[in-house]
């Protein structure tokens, strides 16, 4: 970064709480999430037609037409959000930030833009010429796989510019050191997991929602239609059982994506808190053991809820399907329980270990202190984190060996399990909000880690 002349006054920022901060915060945030199921829907129909075109699949191919049309739908107000981001908030609140930032990145964002760019072409070429492509289908699985590259290098030169504000190299303004800097690759392989996993839990919201609202109204029309039976009328049970056997398909298909792919995020995500406490050590500090440490307990806590509801779709799932001693299932189901009951302890009774210090209560409770010895990370929290790898994968294994073996039956579903999709949904998506809460509000008091402050957009490095 070019250091600021010591007599440049800083510029405050305008504004107040709502204006500066939560309208960041809303924005980005739910820019996120459409961006992220967006390259993750990419890749998912990419797989879809793969397979389509080795097995000849039919629901897969729906499948892959359904991910490009909720692409498109969703991919110009994803885009208005985000550049709505940029000029208001961004270049009108945090303008000076903004414009330091752009100097420094300039590469990877000219490079962002023009993916953007080839993003907006290729996917609006593949919507509307789906129907066309029907007798080129290699061709537009290639077109598809081609948007799904593009949208990783998109993501690729985003985490570049992420990655940096927080492990800036001590202001090493280099291209290769930005790519390179420490928390680069472990935030680009848990957004690449981390996007395909969330695309399967909105599969599997979507499915949960729709199977719900079809049966809701299936037995309104059946008890309206009751007392007049006709030949045309008998046609409507057989439409709502293919109907229900496909979402019952779709739900399981987004619940194997969502639950196989967040058992890596914890090695991922373990990967980067590491760097982040090697490279940025007052940042990890704030999220482990200060400010932040109750939220990251939240976070913990929502990983195990999302592994035990998965747990839990597999077990009743293949119970609706008939199939008997289950207790693989059920002892899964309970140590992931157990285990995110045991990640839930607070490693201290107040805000961070600063104020259990200053209290002068530094010691357990059962001594009359604030601390909470069930609740350490090292070993009882690793603990849990390993538990959740080994039976979730041990329950997402057996679901899998299960529908192979043709033990599971398409259409055997109930409307109790369509709610576990829908909470298996929720969950993920406020689990993405906690993890955004986390990463942005460990640089504090910078805006770029240890080179900018919040308060006036400051630069606080001096040159030599």
């Amino acid at each position: 970064m070019i250091p600021a002349p010591l007599d440049v006054t800083p510029t405050p920022v305008p504004g107040n709480l709502v204006g500066n901060g939560l309208a960041v915060a809303i924005l980005a945030l739910l820019h996120i999430q459409i961006a992220a199921y967006l390259q993750g829907a990419a890749a998912l129909s990419t797989v879809s037609q793969g397979i389509s075109l080795m097995r000849d699949d039919p629901r897969h191919e729906r499948l892959a037409h359904g991910l490009i049309k909720s692409m498109a739908y969703v991919f110009s107000f994803g885009a208005a959000v985000a550049i709505f981001w940029v000029i208001w908030v961004l270049t009108t609140l945090w303008g000076r930030f903004w414009v330091s930032l752009s100097v420094i990145t300039f590469w990877p964002l000219v490079f962002e833009a023009a993916a953007f760019l080839s993003e907006i072409v290729l996917l609006y070429t593949i919507y509307a010429n789906w129907e066309r492509l029907e007798r080129y289908r290699r061709a537009r699985f290639g077109l598809t796989m081609l948007l799904t590259i593009v949208m990783w290098w998109q993501m690729f030169l985003i985490d570049v510019v992420a990655s940096y504000m927080l492990t800036p190299n001590n202001g090493d303004t280099n291209q290769r050191a930005q790519i390179l800097n420490p928390t680069f690759l472990p935030l680009q392989i848990h957004r690449t997991i981390g996007n395909i996993a969330w695309a399967g839990a909105v599969i599997a919201f979507y499915a949960g929602f729709c199977y719900l609202r079809a049966t809701r109204r299936a037995r309104a029309t059946a008890a309206a239609a009751a007392p007049a039976r006709s030949v045309g009328a008998m046609a409507a049970p057989d439409e709502l059982d293919e109907r229900r056997g496909w979402l019952d398909w779709l739900g399981q298909w987004g619940v194997l994506w969502a639950i196989t792919l967040s058992l890596f995020q914890i090695w991922v995500g373990y990967s980067y808190a590491k760097e982040v406490q090697l490279h940025s050590f007052p940042a990890w500090y704030r999220m482990m053991r200060g400010a932040l440490s109750n939220v990251f307990l939240t976070q913990i806590v929502l990983l195990g809820t999302i592994f035990s509801l998965g747990s839990l779709y597999f077990w009743r799932r293949m119970r609706a399907s008939g199939i008997r001693r289950l207790w693989v299932q059920k002892i899964c189901f309970a140590m992931l329980v157990l285990a995110t009951l045991l990640a839930a302890q607070p490693a201290w009774f107040a805000g961070s270990r600063d104020d259990v210090v200053a209290a002068h209560r530094d010691r357990p409770w059962w001594d009359g202190g604030l601390l909470n010895p069930i609740g350490n990370f090292i070993p009882n929290k690793v603990l849990a984190l390993l538990v959740f790898m080994v039976f979730g994968l041990i329950s997402a294994t057996s679901y899998v060996r299960a529908y192979s073996e043709g033990r599971v039956r398409i259409g055997d579903t109930t409307r109790r399990l369509q709610v576990a999709l829908l909470a298996l949904g929720f969950t993920i998506s406020v689990m993405m909000i906690v993890m955004g809460v986390i990463r942005e509000n460990s640089r504090q008091p910078y805006l770029i880690y240890g080179e900018m402050r919040i308060q006036h957009q400051q630069i606080t490095t001096t040159g030599p």
